[in-house]
């Protein structure tokens, strides 16, 4: 599944499963999201790109899951009470987030070292799973 693929399922199932303002923040915070991994995807695209531009729009994408992950343990503090829908959808934006940790993760180990133009393809297979088809 390609990452901003996965933001945007996260904003969506966080804003139609629930009528909580704190669901609707990580909805909004996913979308943003999703739009800081396509400027990561559009700045790949040139092959000498701009090293510290990707490293900015890296730092956007990491406040923004920090965003996300703050609203979730504020929704889980409030003890909501779930039905069995919302629980499957609760575990299913839980999993997303640490889908959503893990490829983030990815690309900061990627850009990490002397030169991240010697790994661009690897870095470009990355933003492919950023890119909607």
């Amino acid at each position: 599944m390609k990452l901003q693929t996965l933001a945007l399922t996260l904003a969506l199932t966080a804003s139609a499963a629930f009528a909580n303002d704190h669901m609707t923040q990580i909805a909004a915070e996913a979308r943003e999201l999703r739009s800081d991994y396509q400027k990561m995807t559009v700045t790949l695209k040139n092959k000498n790109f701009p090293e510290r531009e990707l490293q900015d729009e890296l730092k956007l994408a990491e406040e923004e899951l920090e965003k996300i992950r703050g609203h979730m343990t504020q929704f889980e503090a409030s003890k909501p009470t779930l039905t069995p829908a919302q629980a499957k959808d609760w575990k299913t934006t839980q999993d997303l987030v640490v889908l959503l940790d893990i490829f983030h993760g990815r690309k900061a180990v990627l850009l990490e070292g002397d030169n991240p133009h010697k790994r661009r393809g690897e870095l470009r297979a990355e933003a492919r799973l950023s890119a909607l088809p």
